[in-house]
This record gives structure tokens, sequence and C-alpha cells, in this order.
């Protein structure tokens, strides 16, 4: 039972895993080029482990801004993990303190689109979530090395190319996912309202607001389908 919930973990880790290493390349290229010592950077994707938060960390860093803003912009980026946190939470209350935490750790937004969908068909398992989360993690530190290894030898136009994947994993996940009017709104809804943040220059509340208000309309969406069933039986 063990070793099917492994493989079931590393399958769905599968497409994270390439996506995460070029994506992770990139910012080992981008650092080392900018003067960024190996060591650091691996140590950037070791700690810190954000995905885009990394980019701007290095970008905050790299245009003199002080320790104490760059940490606070960096958590503001990352707001949205209390909203995964309060989501998942619930599923692994029977789970030890030690690996809630082992967990959460790596909590990443791909991360938590595959888990969130697989807690709706059962309760999260140790043999499958933490191969799950820990390859991912592992692509993401072999990217970095990399990343940095090669640095300055890679044009500027080749890493750019490879920023892409992540978007483009973002695209897959939702297309993998539950396909249901209230999915779709839900999705549709939070894109838009990020976007339109965006334009208006402000930050990471638009992904906050979008993933609340995406999330209450594909909610209600789904209750009301469910309340229609029900009135039909």
């Amino acid at each position: 039972m063990t070793r099917t919930w492994i493989a079931k973990g590393l399958r769905d880790a599968l497409p994270i895993v390439f996506a995460y290493f070029p994506v992770a390349v990139t910012f080992g290229v981008i650092a080392t080029s900018n003067g960024v010592p190996w060591l650091i950077v691996f140590l950037i994707s070791a700690w810190v482990y954000a995905g885009g938060a990394q980019f701007m960390l290095l970008s905050l860093a790299l245009s003199g801004t002080s320790p104490l803003s760059a940490i606070v912009t960096t958590l503001l980026v990352n707001l949205r993990h209390f909203l995964y946190g309060t989501s998942l939470g619930p599923a692994f209350t029977r789970w030890s303190e030690s690996q809630r935490w082992m967990m959460a750790f790596g909590l990443t937004d791909e991360v938590y689109a595959v888990t969130s969908s697989r807690v709706q068909q059962t309760l999260p398992v140790v043999g499958y979530q933490i191969p799950l989360v820990y390859s991912c993690y592992g692509s993401w530190l072999a990217g970095t090395a990399v990343g940095a290894t090669i640095g300055k030898s890679v044009p500027a136009a080749v890493s750019d190319a490879l920023g892409f994947a992540l978007p483009a994993l973002f695209l897959a996940l939702l297309m993998a996912g539950k396909r249901s009017l209230p999915y779709f709104v839900a999705a549709i809804f939070g894109a838009l309202l990020a976007c339109l943040a965006d334009m208006a220059q402000l930050g990471n509340v638009g992904m906050v607001l979008g993933a609340v208000v995406g999330a209450t309309a594909g909610m209600f969406l789904e209750k009301r389908r469910i309340y229609r069933q029900g009135v039909r039986h």
C-alpha cells in the first residue's frame, strides 16, 4: 500500500518536476550572471523556495533595497499561502505536528493545486504527500544548481523563454483538474481580478483579492448546483 501511494505521489509530481526545473535554471542563471555567488543562489532556493518571489527578492537585492523592505515585500507576495493553509488545514488534522510542518514547507502554488484536488477524493496520506512535495523541492534545487553552474554562458533570450514554463504549468494543472462551471468561473474571476490589480499596480493585493473573490464565486455556484440537484431529487 505504501509503495502504491509513493508511486502515485511521484507520478502526480512529474508535471511539476519537469516545469520547475527550467524555471529554477533560469533563476540560477539570472542570479549568477548578476554576480551573486553560487552558494548564496543555492541557499536562496533552499530556504526561500518561493518561485516568483525569489526573482523579486533577487531584483530588490540587486537594486539596493534594504534587507527589511525586501523581506517584508517577499512575505506580502506570499500572503496567499495563508489561504492555502486555511483551505487544507482541516484535511490534515490527523497528521502529527512534525508531519504538518514538513508538508507546509513545500506547499507551493502547484503542489497546493494537486493536493487540494486529491483531498477531495481521499484523506491525505503521508506516503503520498511527502514524495509529492519533496520531489518538486528536489527539482527546484537541482535546477538552481545547474543554472548557477552554467551561469553566464546562457544567453538572456534562452533564460527568458524558460520563464514561460511556470504559467504554462498553471494552465496545464487547471485543465487537468475538475472541469465544471464553478471551477472555471473561480479561475476566470481570480485571473481577471489579479490582472486588473496588476494593471493598477496593486501588487500582491490583487493575487489575494483574486483568490478570495474567485473562490467565493465558485463556491456560490457549486452550492447552487448542489441545491438544484437536491430539489430535482
